[in-house]
């Protein structure tokens, strides 16, 4: 026991760590963490000390894994995704006072948490346990409810049709006034493209987007491009982009804030309306009728009424 101890790094520094590695970014860390990102510098330089190495190469405005900092990554991401996988299942056993919603990280972080304050200040008595997971649940955890990709029917779940996808690219208005080519398809393919990499995705019920298979609905083929860049997280390819390195592909219901805000703008027209691929609000059967389930239910619908409202590709057509 001693020899462990002696042998693990300050945990908490460990956990800012892990942030900071996935998102590829000490700011985007400090906000999912809510500390200041100077706490975070200061967690990831005790982490250094302790290693005696460097853990990230900084830039002036984002940071980059070194090979020993990589290495720490991998294993600090599993053991903590260990933990929270024990965790979600020792809270569900004890999920009296609370209703426990499971959904993508992405999802979670730019589509939930700028509408949380709102659900609360609406719905107080709400008890809402949010947990994060890059893949359906299986109904084998008996999990109380979700936001899925797709939708695996089950006889102990019920299920409401909220959205299907709209796929579009995006980028800085900078970085579009530097670029002015990638208002056509063809010009996109002299500029950096920033991607999602398909070997990163979980969905069991259908194929990736990525810039292969967004490109090939449009009749162009992804090898002509200068350039891709692979990201295992959309949060990491978002920050990308704000950072002007290239131009992502941008998923509606995930990026309208900062349409609406200006901070992104869409360089083209083009747009992929994915009606097939659909998500969907799931909750298990002997709770749909609780009052808690309804309210968020119903608070889903009435968030997500726009998304079911826009018009469709063929209506476009």
């Amino acid at each position: 026991m001693n020899s462990l101890r002696q042998l693990l790094p300050p945990l908490n520094a460990l956990r800012t760590f892990e942030a900071a590695a996935r998102h590829g970014s000490f700011k985007m860390a400090a906000e999912e963490l809510c500390v200041t990102q100077a706490a975070v510098s200061r967690q990831i330089q005790t982490l250094e000390d302790f290693y005696g190495l460097k853990l990230f190469l900084r830039g002036n405005r984002k940071v980059q894994l070194t090979s020993d900092g990589h290495t720490l990554y991998l294993a600090a991401s599993s053991a903590l995704q260990s933990i929270a996988t024990a965790s979600r299942g020792l809270l569900r056993r004890n999920s009296l006072d609370y209703l426990a919603l499971i959904s993508t990280t992405s999802f979670a972080q730019l589509w939930l948490m700028p509408r949380l304050k709102q659900l609360r200040v609406q719905h107080p008595e709400l008890q809402l346990h949010m947990i994060s997971s890059e893949e359906n649940p299986d109904y084998q955890e008996r999990f109380s409810a979700a936001v899925t990709l797709g939708l695996e029917e089950h006889p102990h779940y019920v299920a409401e049709y909220l959205f299907s996808e709209e796929i579009f690219p995006v980028c800085t208005p900078r970085f579009l006034a530097q670029n002015p080519r990638i208002t056509t398809l063809e010009g996109m393919l002299g500029v950096t493209l920033l991607n999602l990499s398909a070997s990163h995705w979980k969905a069991r019920l259908w194929a990736p987007v990525d810039w292969a298979f967004w490109l090939k609905e449009f009749g162009l083929d992804s090898t002509m491009c200068t350039e891709l860049v692979d990201f295992s997280h959309f949060s990491m390819l978002l920050n990308a982009a704000q950072e002007d390195v290239g131009v992502c592909l941008a998923w509606r219901h995930l990026v309208e804030p900062q349409l609406n805000a200006g901070t992104l703008v869409r360089p083209l027209e083009e747009t992929l309306f994915a009606d097939d691929r659909k998500h969907y609000f799931v909750c298990r059967r002997d709770l749909a009728g609780s009052s808690e389930m309804r309210v968020l239910r119903d608070w889903l619908m009435s968030e997500t009424q726009a998304l079911r409202d826009r018009p469709s590709q063929k209506a476009d057509q």
